[in-house]
Formats: C-alpha cells, sequence, structure tokens
C-alpha cells in the first residue's frame, strides 16, 4: 500500500480526477473522509482540493482532505445550502462582455463580495472589448477606486491578452463570470491546447448558452493552473453577516466607523456617515444598491 498526495482537476460523479505530478488518475472516494481540520460545513470534494490516495496496485481512492486554503462560496441554486466552485485558488478573474451579454454590475458585485469574504484577489476582466465599452463607461470607473484591478480584452483580437497571460504564470487562477461572456474563448486564446467549446448567444433571449458543464482545473504549460466554471446567471452570497457584509464593500466600511450607532445597518438611520457619504457623490448609487439587495437576503437567510 502507497499513499500519495494529489489534486483535484475535476469531478465525474462517484468518480475523481486527480493531478498527481505530471500523471492525472481517475479514481473514487471514500464514503467517509478524514478532513484535515475538521469536517466543513461544505463537506463535499471540489476542483482545487488538496488530496491523499491510499494505492493498491494502480487503484486508488482518496482517504483525506488537507486543509483548504481558501474556497469560494455562494448560495446554491434553488436550494437552501453552500455551494464551493473551487478551493485553493489565488485569485479570480471576474469575466464579463463589454456589450453583450449585457454586463450587469449587480451580478459583478455579488462576485467581488465573495471573493472578499473568502480572501481571493479579484481582477475585474471586460471581454469583447473590441465590440465598444460604451455599456460598461458609466458604471466601470466606480470600481478604478477599490482594490481590484480592472482589465480591458478581446479574446478575438488579442488586445490585453498579454497582461492576461503574465497573471496567470506559476498561480491557480479561477475564471467565472456569466454565460456569453467569453470565458472560454479568453482560455483558449490565452493557451489555444485546451481547445474549449465555444458558446454563442442565443438569439431568443440575448444570454449565454452554458459551454461549460462542471469545473475544472487545467495546467497551463508555462507553470500554473486555470480552473474553468460553468457560465452563473445568478451569484447568491452565502451567510454574510451585515458586518462581514460592510467590510466587503471598501467604500461602505471606510464610512462606517463614523456612524452614530455602532450597529448602523446604512439603511435608515440618522447621522449615518455611509448615507452622508452617498448623497455626497463618494460612494456609487449602484454600488449602494447592491449592498442593500445582498443586505436584504442575507437576513431572509
Amino acid at each position: 500500500m502507497e499513499m500519495l498526495d494529489g489534486t483535484v482537476i475535476a469531478m465525474h460523479g462517484p468518480l475523481v480526477r486527480v493531478q498527481i505530478g505530471g500523471e492525472t488518475l481517475v479514481v473514487s472516494s471514500r464514503r467517509r473522509l478524514n478532513w484535515e481540520g475538521g469536517t466543513p460545513s461544505a463537506a463535499r470534494l471540489v476542483v482545487g482540493d488538496s488530496v491523499t490516495l491510499e494505492m493498491q496496485g494502480e487503484d486508488g481512492v482518496i482517504v483525506a482532505v488537507h486543509a483548504r486554503r481558501n474556497y469560494l462560496l455562494r448560495k446554491a441554486p434553488s436550494k437552501n445550502r453552500a455551494q464551493i466552485l473551487a478551493a485553493n485558488v489565488d485569485q479570480a478573474l471576474l469575466v464579463f462582455a463589454a456589450r453583450e451579454p449585457v454586463p450587469k454590475p449587480g451580478l459583478l458585485d455579488r462576485f467581488l463580495v465573495a471573493c472578499r469574504l473568502a480572501g481571493i484577489d479579484a481582477v475585474i476582466t471586460i471581454n469583447k472589448a473590441d465590440q465598444g465599452t460604451e455599456e460598461v463607461e458609466e458604471w466601470l470607473p466606480a470600481y478604478a477606486h477599490l482594490d481590484n484591478r480592472v482589465l480591458l480584452v478581446s479574446a478575438r483580437t488579442g488586445w490585453g491578452l498579454g497582461a492576461v497571460k503574465r497573471m496567470l504564470v506559476d498561480r491557480t487562477t479561477l475564471f467565472c463570470g456569466p454565460s456569453g461572456a467569453g470565458k472560454s474563448s479568453l482560455l483558449n486564446a490565452v493557451y489555444p491546447g485546451f481547445r474549449l467549446k465555444v458558446g454563442e448567444l442565443s438569439e431568443s433571449t440575448g444570454k449565454g448558452k452554458h459551454t461549460t458543464s462542471a469545473a475544472e482545473l487545467m495546467p497551463l504549460p508555462y507553470g500554473g493552473f486555470v480552473v474553468d466554471t460553468p457560465g452563473l446567471r445568478e451569484f447568491g452570497v452565502w451567510e454574510v453577516t451585515r458586518e462581514e457584509l460592510a467590510g466587503a464593500f471598501p467604500e461602505i466600511a471606510s464610512h462606517s466607523g463614523e456612524c452614530r450607532f455602532p450597529d448602523c445597518s446604512h439603511d435608515h438611520e440618522p447621522d449615518c456617515a455611509v448615507l452622508a457619504a452617498l448623497e455626497a457623490g463618494e460612494i456609487a448609487d449602484h454600488r449602494f444598491k447592491s449592498y442593500l439587495r445582498i443586505l436584504e437576503e442575507a437576513l431572509e437567510q
């Protein structure tokens, strides 16, 4: 019997694809796994998990999962439970189209909140910039004052791809965003060897069609990994407190300490420094609306 450590790169029902050095194995996992540091609330294997395999000849079974450095979490669609998109990632490229499908800043804010709560660096990536940036020009500048980097790229023309490639070297990068934004096209442009299937926009709805059915961790030839995820049309923030949510909006967090009440919700209270900053134009209106919507959902949870 031999014990080996590897990384989960894909899930196929009850079978798990694990990368061990330069070799890939398809194995099963024990029903009762040994979770380092205790069993987490979302005790399911996910892409990016670091695991230990027990090998008997050429057959292996996952017996243990190492403690996760981080993981990107959301509320599972139509279900009252958590869903982890990937674990142990260094950064996330949040890919939105410049024009079609119409980029929604409210959805972007939800991705950003989840990344901040997870301690994952987020890079706002506007793809299809060659189609024009009129749709994003009104609200995108508000993010320039935050800690997140903003990239304008075009998978079709190659514009901005050099900056993307440099960011990926020797890092594990999660690519996520709405369907139709061009994640697969961008990944193929970064490394044509991926040969990912590329979808088209639906003529009837203007929304993207899913081309990636499940998350997958893929190695880059120049070092590092990327995690391709299915297009997401909604993103529910999972179990966030009012204090955590306010902290995930830097422009709100910078004023919240000046409020009259320490438990201020920044919604209606008197002498609220956040509301004063909003009125003074120091907080973008669309960002504040995102905060209120997520706060309402959090209170319902």
